[in-house]
């Protein structure tokens, strides 16, 4: 599908404080950032929202992008959001937030990966992990700590209770994101680790209050 078709009319409201209408989610794949949102979009039951998300079917952060497009094309949603992490592509990642800047979709990322959303549930870090191998046994040691796992259990990517098991310490990773935002600004996206998962689950839980 072309995607040389003017964007002015992707210029839409984005930029609003709390989303309204129609909500797209577009994730990397259909297990672990899928699980996540899904189980929070049925949590949170939004009455003025309608959210949909959609897995990209392991595509890379460029293609999370485009095919967030081409779901805009088919219906004209309010809010887009892209979730990717720079998955050690660093020059795709770099495209991808350059087009979705483009598109006036919003780029909720994580470096070096989604779990590292995961693992500021449990406590506040800046090590810069390269890569998820790296991050895994971090996290699975603190959710040991945390009687989330069992001795020897590991973490499941594919786990569907995910969120209801991260949810009751939810406060806690948003102000450890927030901490970390403004020890180490990351406004271009590229920061090491950082994630802006915060930004939308805040945004969903405020509509939620205004409700």
């Amino acid at each position: 599908m072309s995607r040389g078709k003017s964007t002015n009319n992707l210029k839409r409201s984005s930029e609003n404080k709390n989303p309204r209408g129609d909500l797209l989610i577009v994730v990397e794949g259909e297990q672990t950032e899928y699980n996540y949102f899904d189980s929070l979009k049925r949590e949170l039951k939004l009455s003025t929202i309608k959210i949909k998300v959609v897995s990209a079917n392991g595509g890379d952060p460029l293609e999370i992008v485009n095919t967030a497009y081409d779901l805009y094309r088919q219906k004209q949603y309010d809010q887009v959001f892209c979730i990717f992490d720079d998955d050690n592509k660093p020059e795709k990642y770099k495209q991808a937030l350059s087009t979705a800047k483009g598109y006036n979709f919003e780029s909720v990322t994580s470096i070096p990966c989604f779990e590292f959303w995961f693992l500021l549930h449990y406590c506040y870090t800046t090590s810069p992990f390269s890569s998820y191998d790296e991050l895994r046994p971090n996290l699975e040691s603190e959710m040991r700590k945390e009687g989330i796992l069992r001795q020897g259990e590991n973490y499941n990517k594919s786990d569907k209770l995910l969120y209801q098991k991260l949810k009751p310490n939810q406060e806690k990773a948003i102000n450890h994101a927030i901490k970390l935002e403004q020890n180490h600004p990351n406004e271009n996206g590229c920061t090491k680790p950082s994630t802006k998962v915060h930004i939308l689950i805040d945004k969903l839980q405020k509509q939620k209050n205004f409700e």
